[in-house]
This record gives structure tokens, sequence and C-alpha cells, in this order.
């Protein structure tokens, strides 16, 4: 761990389909011009005593919007841009939250993780130490964050140095402090290692306290031209601190596939979500091990993906990817399996679900996640269960602009294991997204009755910077309400 003394000052006020590592920074090119808004509009900070090479900041929340299922809060608060969010909570204490995102404060990109223990009230912004198996890196990037049942977090980053890797890093503290990065899988000529994600087996399983990663290997000829880019998994049964050699999980022979999402089941089952594409063909994907990630059975066709394509005539780029959630509440046939993902086949951009009752084998239609009446886009839905069955559903959408181009959050609950969807609630600001890079998806999390969404926002003169909703009550019956 990072053995350093910590001080807390609090100073309260109240004012008024390819992503690549490459893509991500040539999207900052010479650093980017940001417009910062007038000092009094910013919730204020305190220092953090910390180490030389992780200065930390806790930003007191004086922009809460209260919803009328919630409040949402500005997670960080800095003129560099952030972007591209996972969020976790720990199970041993909801207050307990943590999200990552792309971080450019650094000068370049690096892994951020962002901490609350007050439910999301105030946050402690850090990077993912500069140490261990990163300490030679030169960027850093699209962190994905988890708990174990014990309240230890892990934060996984790919790093550049040359080629790139797959690096963890934990915090037996729940996120306030983050322990030397490990090295996942190492950097392989004619290689780009990407889109790394995480899951942490939760369950009474023998597997309980596994730590999954999954992402996608981009392989080069030696012209630079690339061959394919399956899915790859690598497992830890020592709480991170050594990994299994790395496994192709999806089907082999020139498959281009990317966006893995790896889910545990509530006797530890795994399963991994994925877009496959093959020439002009894309579909949702997934596959199951039983045992931990030792075997694997065969990979299964959800449903054709209809990409809605791009979404704004240059930038901010959207890719559509697929986000994988199992039930905690079995079916009679199995395991139920969620998987959302957006689409056009019901004319226009909007979020669909597919649900499996018998373990990931059959897959049902795709139910409509959001109700609204436009032909304005929806895109970049992430899903995810509470304990006592509820799917949340979490997205982007432009509803509310007749010029179907500004954004807002909406959060949807299904209630029916899958089958339907509640009333839609608005539970962000509006604001444009500008022409950079924004990421490319969201993320939520879920304890009981209520949702934690989170994603980049640009409300505040264009700054990309990561909010937070929660915790949401859902209740269909509220009818959705404008945010300032």
């Amino acid at each position: 761990m990072c053995g350093f003394a910590v001080l807390i000052v609090l100073v309260f006020t109240l004012p008024p389909l390819t992503v690549s590592l490459d893509s991500a920074r040539t999207d900052e090119p010479g650093g980017p011009s940001i417009q910062t808004p007038a000092a009094s509009l910013r919730p204020h900070f305190a220092t953090v005593v910390a180490g030389a090479d992780s200065l930390r900041t806790l930003a007191v929340d004086g922009e809460a919007y209260l919803l009328p299922v919630g409040a949402e809060h500005r997670v960080t608060n800095n003129a560099s841009p952030q972007n591209e969010v996972s969020i976790a909570l720990n199970p041993r204490n909801p207050r307990n939250i943590v999200v990552g995102a792309n971080d450019y404060r650094p000068g370049n990109l690096w892994c951020g993780v962002y901490t609350s223990v007050d439910g999301g009230r105030t946050w402690i912004e850090q990077l993912v130490p500069r140490n261990g198996s990163l300490s030679l890196a030169e960027m850093s990037g699209d962190p994905s964050v988890a708990f174990d049942a014990d309240g230890n977090a892990y934060v996984t980053c790919i790093g550049v140095e040359g080629w790139s890797f797959v690096a963890i890093a934990k915090s037996t503290d729940g996120g306030l402090t983050w322990g030397t990065p490990r090295q996942v899988v190492a950097a392989e000529p004619d290689v780009i290692h990407d889109k790394s994600y995480m899951a942490v087996d939760t369950s009474t399983a023998p597997t309980r306290g596994n730590v999954y990663v999954t992402w996608t290997r981009f392989l080069y000829d030696s012209l630079g031209q690339l061959i394919e880019s399956p899915i790859y998994f690598s497992r830890s049964t020592d709480g991170g601190t050594t990994w299994s050699a790395e496994k192709e999980i999806s089907d082999p022979g020139g498959n281009l596939d990317q966006g893995s999402q790896p889910a545990v089941g509530p006797a530890g089952e795994l399963y991994v979500s994925w877009a496959a594409r093959t020439g002009t063909d894309k579909r949702v994907a997934v596959t199951k091990s039983m045992d931990g990630g030792l075997t694997w059975g065969p990979t299964v066709i959800v449903n054709t993906l209809d990409d809605p394509g791009p979404l704004y005539p240059v930038r901010p780029r959207t890719s559509h990817l697929p986000s994988i959630v199992v039930n905690p509440i079995d079916a009679s046939g199995g395991n139920r399996v969620h998987i959302v993902w957006a689409d056009r086949r019901f004319g226009d951009a909007d979020i669909v679900m597919s649900t499996s009752v018998d373990g990931g084998v059959t897959w049902e239609a795709p139910v409509k996640a959001n109700d609204d009446a436009t032909a304005n886009a929806q895109f970049f839905p992430w899903v995810a269960a509470s304990t006592n069955g509820k799917v949340f559903v979490a997205f982007y959408d432009r509803r509310d602009d007749p010029g179907d181009r500004l954004l807002t959050v909406y959060v949807t609950m299904s209630t029916d294991f899958g089958v339907s969807f509640g009333r839609n609630q608005r539970v962000s600001a509006q604001f444009d997204p500008g022409t950079s890079f924004i990421g490319d998806y969201i993320g939520i999390a879920a304890s009981g009755d209520s949702a934690y969404p989170a994603w980049c926002d640009l409300r505040n003169g264009g700054e990309r910077e990561i909010y937070m909703a929660g915790p949401l009550r859902m209740d269909p019956t509220i009818p959705p309400t404008r945010v300032p």
C-alpha cells in the first residue's frame, strides 16, 4: 500500500466499434482547450496531503441538484478532461462508492479513481499510482472498478509503454489509498490490448473472491494491418496478486470483436458479453464458464446488433457496445442474464435489452427500454441489477432537444426481470456534448431499490467532468421532470 499520512481538511462552501488508447490520445492533440466557468460556480476544494506521485483533493459538493428520485453530484472538478466512466458500490457499505474514468490532468491520459464515503456528497480525486507495472508507462486509461465481498476495491487499466498491457491496483480501505499496480498481461509486439473490464465474484461459491478481467487483443501483421481482435481473459484467485495465462474465449479465426464485459451469477457462474463482427454482420455475443474461467462453453449469439452508427457528424464518437448483468434471483430454468445495447431495429437509435432465463442458452426478443415518443437518439446504455432482482439501465438521451443533439441522462427500471420497463426518469441537467471524445460508455451501479448512474458531463463551460446521481429511488409512477 501507499504508506502516506493523510490529513483531510474540509472547506464547506455553498456556491450558487474500435476503442483504442491511440484514438484517445489523438483526441487531445497538444492538450485540450478548456473553457473554465467562473469560480463562484465551482465546488471548492481542500488539499489532502499524500505522496509526491499522487496529489489528491477532496471536492465539497456545492452543486447537488435535488431530483424527484434522488440527487446528482459533481464527482470531478478539474480543468483537464475526464471521460469514460465505471462505477462500483462497496457491498458492505453502499455509501462507499468508487468511480473510475480516463483523466487527462497529468498532461496526458491516465487512469483516474474517485472515492466517496458519504454516498457521493464529497469525493477524493486520485490517479492510479505511477509505480509497479505502471512505473514506465507513457499513459494509461480505460479504467474499470469493482469491489469484492470483503470491501476491497480494484481498478484495472490499460498501460502503454511502446505496446499496451493490462494492469490492476487494489485498495484495502475502500479506495482511500491504492496499492502498487500489478501486471495482468504483458505487452506483446504487434498487439494492442484494449478495453479491459473487470468483475469480482462476490457469491458464496468456491470461486468467491476471484477477480476476472477481459479485454480485446488487437493483432497486427508486420505491415500494421489488423488481422483479428478476439476477446481474451485472465483471472486471479489470490486477490489480484498473481494472474493466470491469458486465454482466448471468443470463437477463433478472423473475428473482429470489441467491448467485452464479465459478469458473475449468484452461484459463481461467469458470463462475458461483447460485440462481434464478421464482415458487415454485427452481433451481440456471450460465453459462459461454470468453473471460474478454467473452461468455457461455446459462443452464443444473443441477437443481431443493428448498429446506429455515428450519431454526430464528426465527434463525439458513438461506439455501440453491449453491457451485461446477471440477476441475483434465478429463474426456474437457470440464471436470468440481461444484456443491453443501442439498436436501430425500431426505427432510430433506441436502447434494447434481451434476457435469458436459462443461463444464457436461449435469449428472448429484445425489449425497448426507452419510452419516448420522439425519433431522437439514445445511446451508451449500461445495466445493473440489485439484490432484490430489480434491473436498472442508464443511458444518454437526446429526447429533450428538438434538434436531436443535446444530451441528458435517463434511467429506467424493470421490476419483472426484464419483461417490461417502467417510466424513464431524467437524472441530469442538459448539456452539449461538444466535439471531443466523451468515452465509449457510461456506468451504473445498484443497491436495493436505488440506482447510481455515472457519466461524462459538459455542463460547466464545456469541461468534460464526471457526474453521478444517487441514490435514485426509482418509482415508475413519477413523471419525468426537467432538471436545470
